[in-house]
């Protein structure tokens, strides 16, 4: 790990998605840590006052649309992918799985009635929290992070869950299987 940890978003700067509560996530994260913000919408003025309003501003950065052709980078560059949504509108988070693809380890939220959570398995490709908890996210960024042998688990569980349940060849395969069964 090196000096700064970032842990990036992506996503439309929209309520379901949370960032609010990731953005105040910083608030208990050491000064090591650089919370990525990638995307636009509504909220991005909102985001930028609260940003302000809790002196975020060297901790949190909005960075505006990433392009798909930035993606690959922008999930290489990071330590930990935290996806903060808090509805069911977020009903399966493709995003995680492109960090994933990466050996990115992902901080999820247990969204009732969402797949959120159980595309990011619970202690082996990442950690899931209560939506809307600021500070069990950010707990939860520092469990991961905490030393490199559990950073290397989570990092190699997240390739692994990519590669057994996510690749193309796989989603396909089981595709295939479920209409041959019917």
């Amino acid at each position: 790990m090196g000096t700064f940890t970032e842990y990036p978003s992506l996503g439309r700067l929209v309520a379901y998605k949370g960032f609010c509560f990731l953005v105040a996530a910083a608030r208990y994260l050491s000064e090591d840590y650089v919370v990525l913000i990638g995307g636009t919408g509504a909220l991005k003025e909102d985001l930028e006052q609260e940003i302000g309003d809790l002196n975020l501003q060297g901790k949190v950065k909005l960075l505006g649309r990433v392009s798909d052709e930035d993606l690959p980078a922008y999930y290489g560059a990071c330590d930990v992918f935290c996806m903060s949504s808090v509805q069911k509108t977020e009903a399966f988070g493709i995003v995680q799985i492109e960090a994933m693809s990466c050996g990115k380890p992902v901080v999820a939220t247990r969204i009732p009635q969402s797949g959120v959570a159980w595309v990011n398995k619970e202690g082996m490709s990442g950690l899931n929290v209560e939506p809307g908890k600021a500070q069990e996210l950010a707990k939860a960024i520092e469990q991961i992070t905490g030393n490199a042998e559990t950073y290397q688990r989570f990092s190699e569980g997240a390739k692994t869950r990519y590669q057994e349940m996510f690749t193309k060849e796989r989603m396909i395969e089981k595709c295939l299987t479920i209409y041959l069964e019917l």
